[in-house]
């Protein structure tokens, strides 16, 4: 049987980020953009998939810290994560971002980008704004944003190396949930000007914004 998961205050979370732990924040993904904890990484909770999501996001090894503003989830998830040895579960914060406002502790944002600006900056010809698109290959086959950079969310941890930190990096997906993961581990590594779209391609395509589609190979 899993051992039971300590609850721990906003200060002890902070004491263990401090030492390397990593933080998942299980809020969705408008919640955490408008105010979350430096440094987290946001994977929003869901009980059928949870362990594959942070198995596809973060890299095994670090242990971490579940962070839920809903009453029960972080519960919930801890119950889900604890028998996936990857990646140690320290234990959870419950409260969301405003128990660790309470604390005295800083919350940041995330930048969200609606398709409307995302269209006009990229059609500005001085515009050095970076789009990465995190789908999988074959939802970037079906139509893409003329320009943007195809990186999945499972390459994201490993290819923050080779991106400029000074530039504008905005990171989209179908519906803004993996991009806004995405944009939370540009933020852990660094990037301050990371942002999402919220609505990712869906809204794109419903604005009825260009999109490319790859021609299929022809049949032999």
């Amino acid at each position: 049987m899993p051992s039971e998961i300590p609850t721990l205050t906003p200060h002890q979370a902070k004491s263990a980020l401090d030492e390397g732990v990593l933080l998942i924040d299980l809020r969705p993904h408008k919640e955490f953009a408008s105010r979350h904890i430096p440094g987290s990484i946001n994977i929003v909770f869901s009980r059928k998939s949870l362990s594959e999501r942070v198995a596809t996001a973060i890299p095994p090894g670090p242990p971490i810290i579940l962070l839920s503003g809903e009453e029960g989830v972080a519960e919930a998830a801890a119950d889900a994560l604890q028998w996936v040895d990857r990646n140690p579960l320290q234990g959870i914060v419950t409260g969301g971002a405003e128990a660790w406002d309470h604390a005295g502790l800083p919350l940041v944002q995330l930048s969200q980008v609606s398709v409307s600006d995302l269209w006009q900056r990229l059609n500005a010809p001085d515009d050095e704004l970076i789009l990465i698109d995190v789908r999988e290959p074959f939802e970037w086959e079906l139509g893409y944003i003329k320009g943007s950079l195809l990186i999945s969310l499972a390459e994201i941890w490993q290819q923050t190396y080779g991106l400029d930190r000074r530039r504008h990096i905005v990171l989209i997906c179908e519906e803004g949930v993996r991009s806004s993961t995405a944009a939370s581990i540009l933020l852990h590594h660094g990037f301050p000007r990371a942002g999402n779209v919220p609505g990712g391609i869906g809204h794109w395509l419903t604005a009825n914004y260009p999109t490319i589609r790859l021609p299929k190979p022809p049949k032999n």
